[in-house]
Order: structure tokens, then C-alpha cells, then sequence
């Protein structure tokens, strides 16, 4: 997975997005963040400056979020697999703690 932080020119401002791209599939997420294309001023500069630092910081986390299953991606793999299997393991794995709580077993 990787998450790349892009620029477009949007009217008059430079808009900043972050460009999601993860086995063969795309997503766009637009921060609404805004450069001014030709700071002619320090404070547009420094302005510039802090936006562009913010949107990096985004963009990290985003990473981040990624790479701990937390974003909205779901893993291929996991979805082929089989439900009764899975509900099978889940089950053999619940009934020996039900049986240390004194429950008993499930028929």
C-alpha cells in the first residue's frame, strides 16, 4: 500500500490531495488544504510552508492507519477464504474457555 501526497492545480490555488493506491485499485482523499501558487510574501511563504508540513503529516498517518488494517481497505486474501471455516475455528477456539469459565460444552 502506499500513500503519495499530490498536488492540482485547482482556479487560482494549488490544491493538495493524498493518492491511495493498493492492488491495482485507486482512491483520492482531498484535504482541503490550499498553497498559494507564487508566494510573493514571507508570510505567504511561511504559510506555504506550515500547509505543505500538515499535509505531510497527514499523509504519514494515513500510512500508518494503513499498514495497522485501520483504513477501509480489506485484504483479498481474507475475503476468499471460506466463512464455515473460519466460524468452525472460531467455535474450537471459544469452547475450551467456555469450558474453564464452568459454562460447560456447546452441543
Amino acid at each position: 500500500m502506499k500513500v503519495t501526497l499530490r498536488q492540482r492545480k485547482k482556479n487560482d490555488k494549488i490544491s493538495l490531495y493524498l493518492d491511495y493506491y493498493h492492488k491495482g485499485k485507486r482512491k483520492t482523499e482531498y484535504l482541503r488544504l490550499y498553497l498559494t501558487p507564487n508566494p510573493k510574501t514571507k508570510t505567504e511563504r511561511e504559510v506555504n510552508k506550515k500547509t505543505k508540513q500538515l499535509a505531510e503529516t497527514i499523509c504519514a498517518q494515513r500510512q500508518i492507519e494503513i499498514q495497522n488494517g485501520i483504513y477501509g481497505f480489506q485484504d483479498i486474501e481474507k475475503l476468499k477464504g471460506s466463512f464455515i471455516t473460519y466460524v468452525t475455528a472460531l467455535a474450537e477456539k471459544k469452547i475450551p474457555a467456555l469450558a474453564t469459565m464452568g459454562i460447560g460444552t456447546v452441543c
